[in-house]
């Protein structure tokens, strides 16, 4: 099983997962780069999906269906069949609402393509407006094993991290991290993840004292990702 990795516009990733023949495409914005990466190795696209339905995920869907007959498969019906196959891969489905109410993930091999519910360094916004949701999807990914590669919808790293150094929120998390960061193959591990991403460590004192002149119940998760969200503004 391979994950190959693509960017476009100016930080969304798409990605394509295949075997040795057979091939799937996760919001394949990166039409021209993906359809050659396909004819170089000899694969097959049979599916195309999207982590959700917003228009820089799936704005590459119509022309990858003209070129290569492929069959698109709506989130909804991912979600009713829980996991799907190419060749021997199998890929499991996980629902998580939040950034939309249709957001999914897809587990793969210790590999986890999160789109816009968690990103390298942060997450998403929740235009859902059900933070209560959006904290819970955080809580399932983090049921996964510490070593599971994080692969997500957008690069923003450098502001994520940037506004982590500038509160001092675990420098050496942060630094760690930076270290192995590579634009032209961007992911993290879930254990990193647990240590710079201030979403996944929103029970910290560091994290209380930086919300200190916001207004909110502390022991409200909701309320406490609002609150995190009203503040994290990138320079």
């Amino acid at each position: 099983m391979s994950i190959k990795q693509f960017r476009y516009y100016t930080d969304n990733m798409a990605y394509v997962i295949h075997g040795t023949s057979d091939a799937i495409v996760i919001d394949g914005g990166a039409v021209s780069e993906i359809l050659s990466y396909l004819d170089k190795k000899s694969l097959t696209l049979k599916y195309i999906f999207n982590t959700h339905n917003h228009g820089d995920h799936t704005s590459g869907n119509n022309k990858l269906l003209q070129e290569t007959g492929a069959s698109f498969v709506s989130v909804k019906k991912l979600i009713d069949e829980k996991t799907v196959h190419i060749e021997n891969i199998k890929i499991k489905i996980i629902p998580t609402p939040g950034h939309t109410d249709d957001s999914i993930c897809f587990y793969v091999n210790d590999c986890l393509i999160t789109g816009d519910t968690l990103f390298n360094g942060t997450v998403g916004n929740c235009f859902s407006h059900d933070e209560a949701s959006f904290v819970n999807s955080l809580k399932t990914i983090l049921t996964l094993p510490d070593h599971t590669i994080i692969y997500a919808g957008h690069d923003y790293v450098l502001p994520a991290m940037r506004f982590a150094k500038k509160h001092a929120l675990n420098d050496k998390a942060v630094d760690s991290f930076l270290k192995t960061y590579d634009s032209n193959h961007v992911c993290s591990k879930l254990g990193q993840e647990k240590k710079h991403n201030i979403f996944l460590i929103s029970n910290s004192p560091k994290i209380k004292a930086l919300l200190q002149s916001i207004e909110y119940d502390e022991n409200d998760e909701a309320q406490r990702f609002r609150a995190l969200k009203e503040i994290e503004i990138w320079d």
